[in-house]
């Protein structure tokens, strides 16, 4: 698993690949937490090269969404969701918590 963190002038952008599992997600939790530490609490993550998302992994991106929407400080927006990470997350019902767009710069240009 790897990312890329790219700050932009109204949001920053993670772009992960690999897999998002109990072992991967700590590494994204960590990053997440200080993006949001730093004040980036607008962001979007770019899914379009993951191959894998557990439970545990949804629970990093749900837990930084929930820092993000205390005192209405922000958002977190979903890019580029592989079709079988979507059909996870609907199973899960996580779906309706993130706005879900089908391409980066849709998703960054909502902030």
């Amino acid at each position: 698993m790897e990312f890329v963190i790219t700050e932009y002038k109204n949001c920053a952008l993670m772009e992960i690949s690999g897999r998002v599992d109990s072992y991967t997600s700590p590494m994204i939790k960590d990053a997440l937490e200080s993006l949001i530490a730093d004040g980036h609490c607008k962001l979007v993550l770019n899914l379009e090269n993951v191959t894998y998302l557990s439970s545990s992994g949804m629970l990093t991106f749900i837990n930084a969404l929930k820092h993000c929407q205390q005192g209405d400080q922000g958002k977190i927006i979903l890019a580029n969701v592989p079709p079988q990470i979507y059909s996870n997350l609907e199973l899960a019902g996580f779906h309706e918590l993130f706005e879900i767009y089908g391409d980066v710069l849709t998703a960054v240009g909502k902030f």
